[in-house]
């Protein structure tokens, strides 16, 4: 098959484990021809998003302007490159979904959806940050022509969001068929009216032969090293880990927190709330780092906090996982499909500062749990993440809906 995969950033040189990435490879693996066109964005060039075209894990990378309309980029590149059988898209609010399906749809090559976090979409929820706080809004979003007449005309001075709204969520009417990397991302779609086209769930998977190979030395830290991954963002709880901080430096005071993020924005900020609980030479900010050092981090690190107010999936857990420390995590939707409570990881209560300071201080002194967590890390992504399995799935799908196409 020739399978053309639609994404934001995508598949890139320095994040190994990124959706598109990862989707691509096991489908290069498993013989098959693949084509992504993501986003350009030279204006980040810690993304590695800067080149137009690359050969990545051997599938071709085209890189374009990340415009709804006009994109020239993205017509140019479509009639460039060969038909494919196929086309996933990923992710919502992906601004290169309106023209790729309407010119696939010409073209009858049947599409296949991962939303990949509904509640990332700004028109379903009230706080992306705090999405589960308030109930999510469906009848916020535009996916008729007729809806969009309607909306503009009894709030012109909206028109332009109106569009946008239209633009980014009337492609999902065209799908052929859903498959959602969740649970909770199967119902809010199904919710939302689209539970006839729904396929299987399949999970997202990382890179295992990179997770399981060299690394370099890690950064001499003191331990216990508890590494913070994520975007300093409300959603990401960077706050919380710094309200527990001085908690574990009690309990150890040479504990090394190392922060590992792309944004350099709130640095300030964070090292501010540090210095005011008197625990800033704890804190060890290491800002973006490769991922040979990531992997080397995790695989030295006594645990993995993950606390969120919302995932899309959280692939960090995986990674987790799979260098072998055992990670702490929020009770949420997609989180608690990953994690196991007791088994393969611990859960907290929503926005439960203290209750993350206990998890925490439990995984340092008992070795016992430790160990039956890691060891229940390594099972889960034997048996519910494998890629050689869960692309096999995907495959399924794009060949029932070739096969559906062809017969109609």
């Amino acid at each position: 098959m020739r399978i053309l995969i639609i994404g934001l950033g995508g598949i890139s040189r320095h994040f190994r484990n990124w959706p598109e990435r990862t989707l691509g490879q096991s489908l290069v693996r498993a013989g098959h021809e693949v084509y992504a066109l993501t986003y350009w964005q030279p204006d980040a060039p810690h993304l590695g998003l800067v080149e137009r075209a690359d050969t990545i894990d051997g599938v071709r990378v085209i890189r374009v302007r990340p415009r709804i309309v006009p994109n020239r980029d993205l017509v140019s590149v479509l009639r460039s490159i060969p038909r494919p059988d196929v086309v996933h898209l990923m992710h919502p609010r992906n601004v290169l979904a309106w023209e790729t399906v309407r010119r696939m749809r010409q073209s009858r090559v049947p599409i296949c959806w991962t939303w990949l976090g509904p509640f990332h979409d700004r028109w379903l929820v009230d706080d992306r940050e705090r999405p589960y706080e308030r109930p999510p809004h469906p009848e916020r979003l535009i996916m008729s022509a007729l809806d969009l007449v309607r909306r503009v005309m009894r709030e012109p001075w909206r028109a332009r969001d109106h569009w946008r709204n239209y633009a980014i969520h009337a492609p999902l009417r065209q799908v052929n068929r859903f498959i959602p990397c969740s649970r909770h991302e199967a119902d809010v779609l199904t919710n939302l009216g689209f539970g006839n086209r729904m396929g299987p769930i399949v999970p997202l998977w990382i890179d295992m032969e990179f997770m399981n190979g060299p690394a370099p030395a890690p950064p001499p830290l003191t331990r216990p090293i508890i590494p913070y991954i994520g975007q300093l963002t409300v959603r990401k709880c960077y706050d919380m880990i710094i309200d527990v901080m001085s908690v574990i430096v009690r309990h150890y005071p040479q504990a090394s927190f190392v922060f590992v993020t792309h944004n350099q924005a709130q640095r300030a900020d964070l090292m501010r709330r540090a210095a005011q609980q008197g625990i800033e030479h704890n804190l060890h900010f290491l800002g973006t780092i490769s991922e040979e050092e990531k992997l080397a981090l995790l695989r030295a690190s006594d645990l993995l906090p993950f606390p969120s107010r919302y995932e899309g999936f959280g692939l960090p857990l995986l990674e987790g996982m799979a260098a072998g420390v055992p990670v702490i995590s929020t009770n949420i939707p997609v989180v608690n499909e990953i994690v196991i409570h007791g088994e393969n990881g611990l859960l907290i209560p929503y926005d439960d500062t203290h209750a993350l300071a206990q998890a925490m201080l439990t995984l340092l002194e008992d070795q016992e749990m430790r160990k039956r967590l890691i060891a229940g890390g390594k099972r889960a992504l034997h048996e519910r993440f494998a890629p050689e399995r869960l692309v096999r799935q995907v495959i399924a799908v794009y060949e029932e809906v070739i096969s559906a196409y062809a017969s109609s």
